[in-house]
């Protein structure tokens, strides 16, 4: 497969601010990129299922995450926390420790947007994952790929292509269109 390796633009869309000095303090940044541990979690969905014996809370039927500056649309959403609580408590953010989306998955960070089928994130990985059809815009410049994978902690991302554009990736870049041009 053929890679490409994105640092500037794209790396914007999945930061998650302020990670590393919240965790050295034992707790976790946002769930969304570019949100903080201070910032709620709203979540809006048709039905919630809430698995104690798995510490497992899945939302189906139009599900929207907004946390902080980003929004996460999906079909279906499931979290999984880490240790015994009820779900929704105060520090819910806290105990997550792995996130599947099912979508087709929208994922909206300030002027950025990120699509694909399924996205991922891994709090233990530190990485943030969408696959399947995978589409990066800001402003004019756009990104397809199959799989893209950030890496939080060291701030890259890895692009690659699939059967689905043929094992390549592709981008158009258009000066001037991305913000601060």
């Amino acid at each position: 497969m053929k890679r490409q390796t994105i640092f500037a633009g794209l790396a914007a869309l999945f930061i998650a601010a302020s990670a590393a000095p919240v965790a050295a303090k034992g707790r976790s940044g946002g769930v969304l990129p570019g949100a903080t541990a201070k910032d709620p979690l709203n979540i809006d969905a048709g039905k919630l299922d809430y698995f104690d014996q798995e510490q497992k809370l899945i939302y189906s039927g139009s599900v929207i995450v907004t946390n902080g500056p980003s929004t996460l649309k999906a079909t279906r959403l499931t979290i999984f926390l880490e240790g015994k609580g009820a779900p929704g408590g105060a520090n819910s953010n806290d105990r997550v420790k792995h996130i599947e989306a099912d979508g087709p998955v929208t994922l909206v960070s300030k002027d950025q947007i990120g699509t694909g089928d399924h996205g991922s994130y891994d709090k233990a990985e530190s990485k943030v994952y969408l696959s399947g059809n995978v589409t990066l815009t800001q402003g004019d410049n756009i990104v397809k790929g199959d799989r893209l994978v950030y890496d939080v902690t060291s701030g890259m991302a890895t692009v690659q292509g699939g059967n689905a554009q043929g094992g390549r990736v592709r981008s158009t870049f258009t000066p001037g269109s991305a913000k601060g041009q």
